[in-house]
Protein backbone atom coordinates (compact mmCIF):
# COMPACT_ATOMS: atom_id res chain seq x y z
CA UNK A 1 0.00 0.00 0.00
CA UNK A 2 1.75 3.55 -0.87
CA UNK A 3 1.47 6.08 1.19
CA UNK A 4 -1.07 8.08 -0.25
CA UNK A 5 -4.05 5.21 -1.02
CA UNK A 6 -6.35 6.74 1.37
CA UNK A 7 -6.75 9.90 -1.02
CA UNK A 8 -7.87 7.32 -3.95
CA UNK A 9 -10.07 5.64 -1.60
CA UNK A 10 -12.60 8.06 -2.65
CA UNK A 11 -11.94 7.59 -6.18
CA UNK A 12 -12.61 4.46 -5.88
CA UNK A 13 -15.68 4.23 -4.32
CA UNK A 14 -17.45 6.84 -6.83
CA UNK A 15 -15.79 4.68 -9.84
CA UNK A 16 -17.59 1.63 -8.43
CA UNK A 17 -20.77 3.70 -8.52
CA UNK A 18 -20.26 4.59 -11.77
CA UNK A 19 -18.47 8.28 -12.20
CA UNK A 20 -15.79 9.00 -14.55
CA UNK A 21 -12.30 8.53 -13.35
CA UNK A 22 -8.88 9.83 -14.24
CA UNK A 23 -5.98 8.79 -15.96
CA UNK A 24 -3.94 9.03 -12.98
CA UNK A 25 -6.09 6.67 -11.00
CA UNK A 26 -6.45 4.20 -12.94
CA UNK A 27 -2.47 3.73 -13.21
CA UNK A 28 -2.93 3.87 -9.34
CA UNK A 29 -5.01 0.43 -9.90
CA UNK A 30 -2.20 -0.70 -11.81
CA UNK A 31 0.53 -0.23 -9.75
CA UNK A 32 -1.43 -0.88 -6.26
CA UNK A 33 -2.75 -4.21 -5.68
CA UNK A 34 -4.41 -3.54 -2.53
CA UNK A 35 -6.66 -0.09 -4.12
CA UNK A 36 -7.17 -2.50 -7.16
CA UNK A 37 -8.47 -5.30 -4.32
CA UNK A 38 -10.61 -2.22 -2.68
CA UNK A 39 -12.18 -1.16 -6.15
CA UNK A 40 -13.39 -4.97 -7.16
CA UNK A 41 -15.30 -4.94 -3.19
CA UNK A 42 -16.76 -1.74 -3.93
CA UNK A 43 -18.03 -2.85 -7.54
CA UNK A 44 -19.08 -5.83 -6.45
CA UNK A 45 -21.01 -3.95 -3.59
CA UNK A 46 -22.86 -1.52 -6.38
CA UNK A 47 -23.82 -4.58 -8.30
CA UNK A 48 -25.35 -6.12 -5.61
CA UNK A 49 -27.21 -3.24 -4.68
CA UNK A 50 -28.38 -2.57 -8.33
CA UNK A 51 -29.10 -6.26 -8.27
CA UNK A 52 -31.86 -5.85 -5.21
CA UNK A 53 -32.87 -2.48 -6.53
CA UNK A 54 -34.13 -4.25 -10.01
CA UNK A 55 -35.31 -7.36 -8.29
CA UNK A 56 -37.95 -5.78 -6.26
CA UNK A 57 -41.56 -6.56 -7.09
CA UNK A 58 -44.00 -3.87 -8.40
CA UNK A 59 -46.96 -3.59 -6.31
CA UNK A 60 -50.05 -4.01 -8.66
CA UNK A 61 -53.18 -1.85 -7.93
CA UNK A 62 -54.92 -4.67 -6.49
CA UNK A 63 -52.32 -5.31 -3.34
CA UNK A 64 -53.24 -1.26 -2.78
CA UNK A 65 -56.83 -2.01 -2.93
CA UNK A 66 -56.22 -4.54 0.32
CA UNK A 67 -54.05 -2.83 1.68
CA UNK A 68 -56.07 0.33 2.35
CA UNK A 69 -59.34 -2.13 2.68
CA UNK A 70 -57.36 -3.56 5.82
CA UNK A 71 -56.66 -0.06 7.08
CA UNK A 72 -60.79 0.76 6.56
CA UNK A 73 -61.90 -2.68 8.63
CA UNK A 74 -59.01 -1.79 11.60
CA UNK A 75 -60.35 2.30 11.48
CA UNK A 76 -61.36 3.05 15.14
CA UNK A 77 -64.35 4.89 15.12
CA UNK A 78 -64.04 8.48 16.45
CA UNK A 79 -66.29 8.73 19.17
CA UNK A 80 -63.82 5.88 20.87
CA UNK A 81 -60.79 8.59 20.18
CA UNK A 82 -62.74 11.25 22.24
CA UNK A 83 -64.07 8.86 25.25
CA UNK A 84 -60.39 7.64 25.69
CA UNK A 85 -58.86 11.48 25.44
CA UNK A 86 -61.24 12.05 28.19
CA UNK A 87 -60.17 9.26 30.13
CA UNK A 88 -56.35 10.43 29.76
CA UNK A 89 -57.51 14.10 30.23
CA UNK A 90 -59.12 12.80 33.36
CA UNK A 91 -56.21 10.97 34.65
CA UNK A 92 -54.22 14.12 34.13
CA UNK A 93 -55.98 16.04 36.51
CA UNK A 94 -56.74 13.99 39.38
CA UNK A 95 -53.01 13.40 39.64
CA UNK A 96 -52.11 16.96 39.18
CA UNK A 97 -54.64 17.74 42.35
CA UNK A 98 -53.75 14.94 44.22
CA UNK A 99 -50.20 16.62 43.85
CA UNK A 100 -51.44 20.16 44.66
CA UNK A 101 -53.66 19.34 47.66
CA UNK A 102 -50.91 17.81 49.71
CA UNK A 103 -49.12 19.92 52.26
CA UNK A 104 -45.54 20.11 51.66
CA UNK A 105 -43.74 18.01 54.65
CA UNK A 106 -41.93 19.96 57.04
CA UNK A 107 -38.94 19.16 59.39
CA UNK A 108 -39.73 19.01 63.27
CA UNK A 109 -37.55 22.14 64.43
CA UNK A 110 -36.99 22.12 68.06
CA UNK A 111 -37.61 25.10 69.81
CA UNK A 112 -36.04 24.35 73.24
CA UNK A 113 -31.91 26.04 73.46
CA UNK A 114 -28.99 23.66 74.36
CA UNK A 115 -27.88 24.14 77.83
CA UNK A 116 -24.29 23.84 78.19
CA UNK A 117 -22.36 21.91 80.51
CA UNK A 118 -21.04 24.04 83.65
CA UNK A 119 -17.00 23.62 83.61
CA UNK A 120 -16.54 21.95 79.72
CA UNK A 121 -14.66 24.18 76.76
CA UNK A 122 -17.07 25.15 74.60
CA UNK A 123 -17.39 24.96 71.49
CA UNK A 124 -15.54 26.79 67.99
CA UNK A 125 -18.16 27.87 65.36
CA UNK A 126 -16.77 25.81 63.15
CA UNK A 127 -16.34 22.28 64.90
CA UNK A 128 -18.88 19.21 63.32
CA UNK A 129 -21.02 18.14 66.68
CA UNK A 130 -23.27 14.69 66.83
CA UNK A 131 -26.50 14.92 68.48
CA UNK A 132 -27.40 11.79 70.39
CA UNK A 133 -30.49 11.21 72.42
CA UNK A 134 -29.78 9.90 75.92
CA UNK A 135 -31.60 8.95 79.19
CA UNK A 136 -29.52 10.80 82.18
CA UNK A 137 -29.72 10.44 85.56
CA UNK A 138 -30.99 13.41 87.64
CA UNK A 139 -27.91 12.54 90.46
CA UNK A 140 -25.66 12.93 86.72
CA UNK A 141 -27.07 15.69 86.36
CA UNK A 142 -26.79 17.32 89.71
CA UNK A 143 -23.46 16.13 90.29
CA UNK A 144 -22.60 17.87 86.76
CA UNK A 145 -23.81 21.69 87.96
CA UNK A 146 -27.44 21.86 86.51
CA UNK A 147 -30.41 22.46 88.88
CA UNK A 148 -33.27 19.86 88.79
CA UNK A 149 -35.81 20.50 90.57
CA UNK A 150 -37.29 16.79 90.99
CA UNK A 151 -38.37 15.10 94.30
CA UNK A 152 -37.20 11.96 93.47
CA UNK A 153 -33.75 11.17 92.77
CA UNK A 154 -33.86 8.22 91.03
CA UNK A 155 -35.41 10.49 88.13
CA UNK A 156 -34.06 10.04 84.59
CA UNK A 157 -34.05 12.87 82.03
CA UNK A 158 -34.19 12.12 78.11
CA UNK A 159 -32.52 14.82 76.50
CA UNK A 160 -30.50 15.59 73.65
CA UNK A 161 -26.90 15.81 74.10
CA UNK A 162 -24.38 17.74 72.21
CA UNK A 163 -21.35 15.99 71.59
CA UNK A 164 -18.25 17.52 69.92
CA UNK A 165 -15.81 16.44 67.30
CA UNK A 166 -13.57 15.11 70.86
CA UNK A 167 -16.39 12.95 71.77
CA UNK A 168 -17.31 14.56 74.76
CA UNK A 169 -20.27 15.66 75.53
CA UNK A 170 -20.90 19.73 75.51
CA UNK A 171 -24.42 20.81 76.18
CA UNK A 172 -27.90 19.06 76.86
CA UNK A 173 -31.10 19.53 75.74
CA UNK A 174 -33.83 18.18 78.31
CA UNK A 175 -36.86 16.92 76.66
CA UNK A 176 -38.88 14.80 79.44
CA UNK A 177 -38.32 13.45 82.56
CA UNK A 178 -39.42 10.07 83.88
CA UNK A 179 -39.64 8.61 87.71
CA UNK A 180 -38.63 5.30 87.95
CA UNK A 181 -41.39 3.29 91.02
Amino acid sequence: MYVNCGAWRRQAIEAARGAETTGEWREHLRVCAECARFFDDQAALSAAMRAMAEGAPELSGAVEVRVLAEFERAHVPAWRWAVAAMIAAGIFVGAWWSLQSRPAPTAKVETRPFLTIPYTVPLSPEEPVMVWRAEIPVAQLIAAGFRVNVPDPAAVVEADVLVGQDGRARAIRPISISTMN
